[in-house]
């Protein structure tokens, strides 16, 4: 083969209702998953020397013996009997602890770039299942557009675009991160009342009716990580006073996502969190 580089986009969460738990002890969620242009990881492909996959990475602390790429190449070796031999390099832009899906997302590429070359390809729908098998946001990747996701992430839709057209998007990701295990047991402890459970089709369903941006921008999750991280409420603080429309914590954290009302306004208020924050990104809905 051809050496090949695949990229693998972040993407935040716009909304993230906790529904339900199974007995398994996995979370059910009704969320927004929005993909972004940027940060994205690299995954520099080639011939491998010997049998399977043999990776390396950019970052030191990443386990290259397990992980999510090579859960997904084993998965889908054991679905279809295809094991190329693989060299993968992984170029890490993407932060962890972020909540920006960066491990998700390097499986749903290799997983989509297995699946273009296997002699016997998956279709579509089982694809999608030996990606939740991968990881709860995996399936969301292989889509690579807006989408509401539920149950454990295996229940996908796509969701209008046009919701936020014209608005603008400001990621910032501070240098703090946040283990999701961690944060979905701290809000599993959460007493009943602080909870504060929310119906986002409702929140949907009134935003369309006003016409109002982001007033469904909700996450759950915050009300158990911003108590143990107050600089990510902060942040949220700061971009709603420096003229969002809405902001919101992605995923279990730390990154915070505000919503401007035009992509100036969204590179204004950036250039203020320039000395607060590892990563900043501007980009148009």
């Amino acid at each position: 083969m051809r050496p090949v580089t695949l990229i693998a986009p972040a993407k935040v969460n716009l909304a993230l209702h906790i529904t339900g738990m199974r007995p398994n002890g996995y979370h059910e969620l009704d969320s927004i998953f929005w993909p972004l242009d940027s940060p994205c990881d690299l995954l520099h492909l080639a011939a491998g020397a010997g049998p399977g996959l043999s990776m390396t990475c950019s970052e030191p602390d990443i386990d290259c013996a397990s992980n999510t790429l090579t859960r997904a190449y084993t998965l889908f070796r054991e679905a279809t009997g295809w094991a190329p031999a693989l060299s993968l390099r992984l170029e890490k832009h993407i932060p962890h602890g972020a909540g920006l899906g960066g491990g998700s997302s390097d499986a749903a590429s290799l997983l989509r770039w297995l699946n273009e070359h296997a002699p016997r390809p998956l279709p579509p729908e089982a694809l999608n299942a030996l990606a939740a098998g991968v990881g709860a946001d995996v399936p969301f990747f292989l889509h690579a557009r807006p989408c509401r996701v539920r149950g454990i992430g295996e229940v996908i839709e796509p969701f209008p675009e046009n919701w936020l057209a014209g608005y603008a998007l400001l990621l910032l990701c501070p240098s703090v991160r946040v283990s999701t295990p961690w944060a979905y047991r701290a809000w599993d402890a959460l007493p009943a009342a602080e909870k504060a459970p929310g119906d986002l089709t409702s929140a949907l369903l009134a935003c369309r009716k006003t016409s109002s941006c982001g007033t469904w921008l909700h996450n759950d999750l915050e009300a158990a990580v911003f108590p143990a991280y107050p600089l990510l409420r902060q942040l949220k603080g700061q971009l709603l006073e420096r003229g969002a429309a809405a902001a919101v914590m992605s995923g279990s954290g730390s990154s915070i996502v505000g919503i401007f009302r035009t992509p100036e306004d969204a590179a204004l208020a950036s250039m203020s969190f320039a000395d607060a924050v590892s990563v900043r990104h501007v980009q148009q809905l």
